[in-house]
């Protein structure tokens, strides 16, 4: 695919593949369970790897149990470091900026952090995915400079994982995983054929 992603598209493909909504359960009722949640996450690095290299949005098997564990752990590293830390941060800032009687820019605050943070994050994987290197994540200005290109495709997806997030938080676990596979779908995608187009250089 070295054309330019279709959000609505890649979600319409998504759920219409094949087991999805299998696979979509087994996920989310991991993702409930803490450490059990790593397998859940390994699950999501693996569907980072397949739609990298091949660009398929069919989700993988449930397979190698150990494997998985393994690869969750890896991938909590990239969601810890530029999804999670970031908006924990900013809800921090945005505790005290309140404090100081200036709500109404904390709430813009955490807003753009709660946009950007996704974004950025699939730029990360995306990076990460290349040779599997914890060294690639500190290359903050490259990371930063992916998600900027990418910006414009990736705010929907962004704006949907929050949508998610917001309506589905009492099933957390669901809301987790299918928000994320949604979002490493549509940003896989798109740097996939960014750097086929060699827009930019990964």
């Amino acid at each position: 695919m070295k054309e330019t992603p279709i959000f609505e598209e890649v979600f319409s493909r998504l759920l219409g593949s094949s087991g999805f909504w299998l696979k979509l359960l087994v996920g989310g009722l991991l993702a409930f369970v803490p450490v059990a949640n790593f397998f859940a996450f390994g699950y999501l690095l693996r569907f980072s790897q397949r739609v990298r290299r091949s660009g398929q949005l069919s989700l993988p098997d449930w397979e190698d149990w150990s494997g998985l564990f393994t690869d969750g752990l890896k991938f909590a590293l990239v969601w810890l470091a530029y999804w999670l830390l970031p908006v924990l941060l900013a809800l921090a800032l945005a505790a005290l900026i309140g404090w100081a009687g200036l709500g109404a820019f904390s709430y813009l605050m955490v807003s753009l952090v709660v946009l950007v943070s996704p974004i950025l994050f699939g730029a990360a994987l995306y990076r990460y995915n290349q040779r599997g290197s914890v060294q690639d994540l500190l290359d903050f200005p490259l990371i930063v400079r992916m998600g900027y290109a990418a910006f414009s495709r990736l705010m929907l997806p962004a704006l949907t994982l929050a949508g998610i997030f917001a309506v589905a938080a009492p099933l957390y676990g669901f809301a987790f995983f299918f928000g994320f596979v949604v979002m490493i779908a549509q940003s896989s995608l798109c740097f996939r054929s960014m750097e086929q187009q060699r827009k930019v250089s990964l």
